[in-house]
């Protein structure tokens, strides 16, 4: 169909809904790039615990300039299909962290450069400081977004961050929603693989939903300091799938075949909820009755052992964190704290000294430049490290 009608693009067809982008115009207005988000809104063919009936409902109340608005809706009742139109926005923070440019370091040194590290830390600065606000707005309406990750974080031409995809978010029983949830029997099959807080992975039924927002900002703040890998598609090695440590801050193999460059994530989402448990456990430590005394009494924290390995220091795995960000490093991990009641707060975070200065937002500027204007430097780069890596072919 892409091929057919070049007002129609598929960008996502899966299980739960599928999103679209097309060419179209409301109220009489001039034609415009959208989204078309389409799912069922019949219980007995749509995906637990994804819900697009709830989403509309929470996104036609929500106002917010980093969370993504409502233009139109379309209930088609022959097939039981709900459509979301939203404004189309063209990047993504999971685009952004496939720039090798990304990165406090010149490449492919690293060689330190101020001027390149100052340009890096506004923009995760930036970035981070908005997310930060839209889950501070949404957290003090009661509602809890669950799936916190660089896909679902977009990036609009002035800089501006908005926040997408609320389909599995949490608020307190709706009797209108597809799969309404009670506080003492919510979803813990929700957030996406490396994101996902700890809590989850041992059947928690009853926990505080805004505390998964922060263990997931937390670990997608801290992929924008892992390494940024590039590998041949040829390659037959399992790629890696989570931060190592003492890594450098780039890995590549110059090849001349076309692939993509990624960060890693700083846990590893590939291997199920025991593999992925066992990475946070190598890196953050064991839980014990001294960092975690609640953990025995989640559901499968007893269905089995984990060695028992001491808490390593988190900025061996992010060889991008930025020269003298101690203030950084510390925001990370008061975001990855096992205790949820102990993790950072978004209105507390917003608050952190790391924002104190050399924050850019959009449509501001300090007399040099925009945020706009550094995005594009990073999203836009990369024709020089294309060359490098191909020898110029």
């Amino acid at each position: 169909m892409e091929d057919d009608d070049p007002h129609f693009v598929l960008i996502e067809e899966g299980p739960a809904s599928t999103v679209s982008r097309t060419l179209t115009s409301f109220d009489d207005r001039e034609l415009e790039w959208i989204v078309a988000k389409s799912s069922t809104y019949r219980r007995k063919f749509a995906k637990e615990p994804h819900d697009i009936v709830k989403e509309l409902r929470l996104l036609s109340k929500l106002a917010h300039s980093n969370i993504i608005p409502v233009l139109s809706h379309f209930k088609d009742e022959d097939a039981s299909m709900l459509t979301i139109y939203l404004p189309y926005i063209p990047y993504s923070l999971a685009q952004l962290l496939s720039r090798p440019t990304f990165s406090p370091f010149s490449f492919p040194g690293p060689t330190p450069d101020s001027e390149q590290a100052r340009r890096f830390t506004t923009v995760a600065k930036s970035i981070t400081f908005q997310a930060l606000d839209a889950l501070a707005f949404l957290h003090r309406e009661g509602i809890a977004h669950r799936d916190v990750k660089p896909a679902n974080i977009l990036l609009a031409p002035e800089g501006r961050v908005v926040l997408i995809d609320f389909g599995i978010a949490y608020e307190e029983g709706n009797a209108g929603d597809l799969w309404p949830e009670k506080t003492d029997h919510m979803y813990f099959e929700v957030s996406t693989g490396p994101y996902r807080a700890p809590e989850l992975l041992f059947g928690t039924r009853c926990y505080d939903a805004t505390t998964l927002d922060m263990w997931s900002l937390g670990t997608v703040l801290a992929e924008m300091c892992t390494t940024l890998r590039y590998e041949d598609e040829a390659e037959e090695d399992e790629p890696v799938a989570s931060a190592q440590s003492g890594n450098p801050p780039f890995v590549f193999k110059p090849s001349p075949t076309p692939t993509e460059w990624y960060h890693d994530t700083l846990f590893n989402g590939r291997r199920g909820e025991i593999g992925l448990a066992w990475s946070i456990f190598k890196i953050r430590g064991t839980p014990t009755e001294e960092t975690w005394p609640a953990f025995r009494d989640l559901p499968g924290s007893s269905s089995v052992e984990f060695t028992v390995v001491p808490r390593v220091p988190l900025q061996e795995f992010l060889p991008n964190l930025p020269p003298k960000s101690s203030e950084l490093l510390e925001l990370i991990e008061g975001c990855l704290v096992y205790p949820p009641e102990q993790r950072l707060t978004a209105e507390a975070a917003k608050r952190h000294g790391w924002f104190s200065a050399g924050l850019l937002l959009p449509n501001l500027d300090d007399g040099a430049e925009t945020l706009s204007h550094l995005l594009g430097q990073f999203l836009s780069g990369g024709e020089e490290t294309a060359s490098f890596l191909t020898g110029g072919r």
